[in-house]
């Protein structure tokens, strides 16, 4: 089985420069649904990337495209192809398990497991084998959780259940579920819709951060949220990508006019 490593092939090492996912003329079908067509963009690593447009126009679909989440729909079905570090991630000999390790997300509505804060982080790097001991387990899970901006709060609360904490808080849990497997990409799908002003204040601060280890992906509904944290934004509507460039420029002279109409709420 192909384990997905990168380093095992010298000709997919990546330069400085290189997009780190890379998707070129994907579509997706749900049974006789054309969702997505022809959708072509580039994934930078160390920028936040913010998919927007208007509810049911494919950017989540597209997102789920990233991982294979898709392949959990069966009547889904994805043409095209998506690289990450040039290596086609719908190989069917590709190890999917190891391409979500690899490619971790962050959901809407937070989801920690019913289970003790540290078993929440602790869960990925058992399954993937990442720790050693218990030792190596205790730093995974301390790092994770100060990575994520959480370890101050909960530090004397590990033995407590994730679903205790308050909503931004098990926000900040998942993430920090999702960076202890070392991932090197981040998909979030809406992580701020269901939080109060002040957690989705902490969350955009802790993506800043995460962008210097990360590749992020983020949709969102909120064109304020797209314009604060990302660089670059991609604009879709009726499953169709109208156009993609840095935030700013997006933001201030957009080449397309239904992204002008957009963005000025003339519809959403």
């Amino acid at each position: 089985m192909n384990v997905f490593n990168v380093n095992d092939n010298l000709e997919n090492k990546m330069t400085a420069n290189s997009p780190k996912i890379s998707a070129k003329k994907v579509n997706v079908f749900y049974g006789e649904n054309h969702a997505l067509k022809d959708i072509s963009l580039d994934i930078n690593p160390n920028q936040v990337t913010a998919l927007i447009g208007p509810s049911g126009c494919g950017k989540s679909t597209f997102l789920r495209c990233l991982n294979r989440m898709n392949d959990t729909i069966d009547i889904c079905r994805v043409e095209g192809t998506i690289t990450l570090d040039n290596q086609n991630i719908n190989d069917k000999a590709l190890d999917v398990v190891q391409l979500r390790a690899r490619v971790g997300m962050v959901f809407q509505k937070p989801n920690p497991f019913p289970k003790s804060v540290y078993d929440n982080i602790a869960y990925g790097p058992r399954l993937h084998g990442i720790a050693k001991n218990k030792n190596d387990l205790d730093d995974i899970v301390q790092s994770s959780l100060k990575k994520a901006g959480l370890w101050n709060e909960v530090h004397d609360r590990l033995d407590e259940s994730g679903t205790s904490l308050s909503g931004g808080q098990q926000q900040r849990l998942c993430i920090a579920r999702t960076i202890a497997i070392e991932p090197e990409v981040i998909l979030m799908d809406e992580p701020c819709s269901a939080l109060d002003p002040i957690a989705t204040a902490i969350i955009e601060e802790l993506i800043e951060d995460l962008k210097t280890r990360y590749a992020i992906v983020i949709v969102t509904h909120s064109m304020q949220q797209a314009a604060r944290i990302s660089q670059k934004t991609a604009f879709f509507h009726l499953g169709k990508l109208m156009e993609m460039g840095d935030t700013t420029t997006i933001f201030t002279n957009p080449r397309h006019e239904k992204t002008k109409d957009y963005i000025t709420g003339r519809y959403g």
